[in-house]
């Protein structure tokens, strides 16, 4: 029979993909650290499921975590912009970051002042020059491999690792760029694979949906080093679904069900940390309503959820000769382009170009398999091929559009989603603008049938919906992270960032805690603080 448990923690951190195993980590030293994770522990980096994955043919729906992707009956989305978010993200032990496809460039200086640039939005509380010194230290966590020569945007230190190298399918593309006057140069990503004692190195599989040897940088892996630490546990199956107060200013705890036993626990601490993502956590400060904040917490000035933004995917497609015989040798990108991620371009939309990884492609154990013969495997391999591009375009904030719980709860526990964007996402004119130079590349490379569009809105790189400021009035958390007119209470995750440009924003999230760590803030002071007594 499920009953009520009262428990007590020191640190409670809430979720458990890319910050929240970071944050961890930074607190391993103290007593009574709790993750709450809702979803399962997920194999990675096994060898039997890779095998299976190849077998099958790719692709995450061959993977161990497809199955804790959100549900079309997990979400409502309504407004001009509807989303579909499933395949965005991942329930389980190291969350989303279990698929990311690792790409960490950085944000540039004009990102940090758009409202200054183009009266959108706000500016960031700071510049690019204050957080340039912990995109470093970012770089060293994740395992970064770059190419330091190049200082667009500004850098004071090289990356941990170099560039990964251009596949020979690059070829057609640079030449290209190079007859359009269209700057490229090497992607960085998160993909040694040897940074902070993981796994790895790198050994381009091809098969990123799903690494064999933990090349790339997931959220796990941290969880996998603290796993002998005393000083933290992990809880799966565990679905918060309030954060308790015992004053305005002060945080009781959380409550949350154990999926396993039914049990509702109210988990007394100390401090609480929110790691559980851009639509969970202002989901949980609505949910938690009191005397004290009545219309949920940190939600006095009605800006909890609003916001919501992601980049826009686009991409344009063709078919050209290939008796080169092209073969994407790589799982991920290693060339892009940032000529329209610029302060020119800043206006009207900026726009990230990254080559596709998948195309062209011939699999040659499946023609093998089929019993075709050498010249007709031959064939294949010289046959006309697909090239694709992708672009990221910016988003516009907008204050009207938002993410609510929905009535009914998900399979996982927590209230379902809504997200009504009644607002644009982005700029129309700008994306045809920026598809058409996607299309005139591919036609400078001879492709023919060429093709275009964008995906659905699934909330990849969902950012902002509790975004930091300099006051209260403008903003949900506070430049060092905590939540304003509370003294324990933090978030840590893409939902603090006052706007979103065109770049993916994992880095800079990282770096976002390596500079709240690297002064005398509150949430620094309560890592390296020991645990205060228990009553």
């Amino acid at each position: 029979m499920a009953k009520v448990r009262n428990e007590s923690a020191n640190i409670v951190i809430v979720g458990s993909g890319v910050a929240g195993s970071l944050m961890a980590s930074l607190c391993a030293s103290l007593d009574g650290v709790v993750i709450l994770e809702t979803g399962p522990s997920i194999p990675m980096a096994d060898p039997g499921w890779w095998f299976h994955h190849v077998a099958r043919g790719g692709g995450t729906a061959n993977t161990p975590y497809a199955a804790y992707y959100d549900q079309a009956a997990d979400f409502d989305a309504i407004g001009a912009n509807p989303w579909n978010i499933q395949g965005g993200r991942i329930f389980g032990a190291g969350g989303t970051m279990l698929h990311w496809g690792g790409w960490v460039p950085r944000f540039k200086p004009e990102d940090f002042a758009l409202h200054t640039n183009t009266g959108q939005g706000i500016d960031w509380p700071f510049g690019y020059n204050q957080l340039e010194p912990f995109y470093n230290q970012a770089e060293q966590y994740l395992g970064a491999s770059g190419d330091s020569s190049d200082n667009n945007p500004p850098r004071s230190q090289p990356y941990p690792y170099g560039a990964a190298p251009y596949p020979i399918s690059a070829g057609p593309f640079i030449q290209a760029f190079r007859q359009l006057n269209i700057d490229y140069g090497h992607l960085p990503v998160a993909r040694y694979g040897q940074a902070n004692d993981k796994g790895g190195p790198c050994r381009t599989t091809g098969t990123c949906d799903y690494c064999p040897v933990a090349g790339r940088f997931t959220g796990d892996q941290p969880l996998a080093l603290l796993a002998g630490n005393p000083n933290v546990s992990l809880r799966l199956g565990a679905a918060v679904t309030a954060i308790r107060m015992l004053s305005k200013q002060q945080v009781a705890g959380v409550t949350y069900t154990d999926l396993a036993s039914g049990d509702t626990v109210e988990l007394d601490a100390q401090n609480v940390i929110l790691c559980n993502g851009a639509f969970e956590i202002p989901k949980l400060l609505q949910a938690s309503t009191s005397n004290f904040w009545p219309n949920g917490i940190g939600n006095d000035n009605d800006l909890v959820g609003r916001f919501v933004s992601a980049t826009q995917f686009f991409y344009a497609s063709g078919t050209a000769p290939n008796p080169q015989a092209f073969e994407e040798e790589l799982g991920f990108p290693s060339l892009y382009s940032r000529t329209y991620d610029s302060p020119e371009c800043q206006k009207c939309g900026k726009f990230f170009i990254s080559m596709n990884y998948e195309t062209p492609n011939i699999d040659l154990g499946l023609l093998m398999a089929q019993g075709q013969s050498i010249s007709q495997i031959q064939a294949a391999c010289t046959a006309p091929a697909t090239f694709q591009l992708y672009g990221n375009l910016s988003a516009i904030p907008q204050y009207n559009n938002r993410v609510t719980c929905a009535p009914g709860t998900t399979r996982f526990g927590l209230p379902r989603t809504l997200i009504n964007t009644p607002d644009p996402l982005f700029n129309p004119a700008a994306a045809q603008k920026y598809v058409g130079i996607l299309e005139n590349v591919l036609l400078k490379m001879g492709c023919s049938g060429v093709n275009s569009g964008t995906y659905p809105q699934r909330g990849d790189h969902v950012a902002c919906t509790t975004r930091m400021a300099n006051s209260a009035s403008d903003g949900v958390v506070s430049p060092e992270l905590q939540v304003f007119g509370v003294d324990n209470l933090y978030v840590v995750s893409n939902s603090v960032m006052p706007t979103l440009p065109a770049a993916n924003p994992t880095l800079t999230l990282v770096a976002l805690v390596m500079r709240a760590m690297g002064s005398d803030t509150a949430l620094a002071r309560l890592t390296k603080k020991a645990a205060p007594p228990t009553a």
